[in-house]
């Protein structure tokens, strides 16, 4: 069963967490939601990014998609990114056990293990190699939307009472801690993924012209040995 045990059933209406719905309906209907949107548009993406790459291919200026360098920084936060979205699937997996613990079911919170897995794997081959165009739309989705749904479920959790299931393996209290450190974690990466993304256009914007005003600097030079070289030059 998904929710076995649980002091309501499936149904939206909850008499404990009104106007939030049965905490049976959050781990089954609105906690994967983040994770279907996703899912969603990924594949609305695909073909738009395939056909933007054709209107716009410049074989002419193709060395200048190569990957710049990466700094130390840069790769410190990369590696923060990555840590924190472990810890997240870590979280999950505590919540996930120790509802097990009580026989209460988990609903569909292991459906969050595909959102975290996607969002990482999106961002280390950003975008696999720049073939999925607005990757990072997707990975908002997952990150915000994590954030949403974890407050939702925290304050149907206060609702039912902070002191709920007192004496049990998994109190009402503790599971609120653990679902609002994940609303947090979650809330970090958003950040980590928006200031990495302008990090990583203003980087490679800066290479494009530094790598354009070199070209055209070896151009005019090459230009300007072939004219003295000419013999009406000296005229």
């Amino acid at each position: 069963m998904l929710c076995s045990n649980r002091p309501e059933g499936f149904g939206p209406h909850s008499t404990l967490c009104s106007p939030i719905p049965t905490t049976c309906f959050v781990d089954t209907i609105i906690i994967p939601l983040p994770v279907w949107l996703a899912l969603f548009l990924l594949p609305l993406l695909i073909p738009l990014s395939l056909h933007h790459r054709k209107q716009n291919f410049d074989p002419s200026t193709a060395h200048l998609r190569a990957a710049a360098p990466r700094s130390y920084v840069f790769i410190a936060v990369q590696v923060l990114y990555f840590v924190l979205i472990i810890a997240n699937i870590l979280m999950q997996t505590l919540e996930i056990v120790r509802l097990e613990l009580l026989h209460f079911g988990i609903g569909l919170l292991p459906f969050s293990y595909v959102g975290l897995l996607l969002g990482a794997a999106l961002h280390a081959s950003s975008g696999v190699r720049g073939h999925i165009r607005a990757w990072q739309v997707v990975n908002g989705v997952l990150w915000l939307g994590g954030v949403a749904v974890s407050a939702v479920q925290v304050v149907g959790l206060d609702k039912e009472g902070v002191n709920g299931r007192k004496g049990t393996k998994y109190p009402v209290g503790d599971q609120i801690i653990d679902v609002a450190v994940m609303a947090g974690v979650y809330a970090v990466i958003a950040l980590l993924e928006l200031g990495l993304g302008v990090w990583s256009v203003k980087r490679h914007g800066g290479r494009k012209e530094s790598l354009k005003s070199g070209i055209g600097g070896v151009g005019q030079h090459e230009m300007t040995d072939y004219g003295a070289g000419y013999p009406g030059h000296a005229l």
